[in-house]
């Protein structure tokens, strides 16, 4: 039988991606950021199913028709609990993912599809979000880290 390998189609970056640092819980951070940038991020979730094992990232949206954008803040890591096939009491084993695995050591992404924004002037207002370290627009290399970021 003969094997096919899929490769990847060349996805077109009609977004921009705005990587922060920040300590804060998920919900905190959204609302922090619907007040500063005058959004309204909605949670959703968004989950992936790898071996068996469901991991499960928080998620917010937001879609404003009149100037046709979409804005997403989604957290990089999930944790599962992984049971394992052999039952015993113990050996229940936490595992993590990264969403963007070349960009390990940023806690929160906000990817911003359409419009037209002054991303310097986006990036000081979120700097000024209480308990946010730092943030900065991010450009992602692999290929495979676009494509975890079609949500829909």
């Amino acid at each position: 039988m003969a094997s096919r390998k899929l490769n990847y189609i060349e996805i077109e970056e009609d977004f921009r991606l705005i990587g922060i640092h920040s300590q804060l819980e998920a919900y905190k951070l959204a609302f922090n950021l619907n007040k500063s940038l005058k959004v309204c991020l909605k949670k959703f979730e968004y989950k992936i199913e790898i071996n068996k094992a469901e991991f499960i990232f928080e998620m917010f949206k937001h879609v404003s028709e009149i100037y046709n954008t979409k804005i997403y803040l989604f957290s990089n890591k999930s944790f599962a609990n992984i049971k394992p096939i052999k039952l015993n009491l113990f050996e229940n084993i936490d595992s993590k993912i990264y969403l963007i695995e070349e960009k390990k050591n940023i806690d929160f992404f906000l990817k911003i599809e359409g419009g037209n924004f002054n991303y310097s002037s986006l990036i000081n207002k979120i700097n000024k979000i209480a308990l946010v370290q730092t943030c900065y627009l991010v450009n992602l290399k692999s290929q495979k880290s676009k494509y975890n970021l079609i949500f829909e």
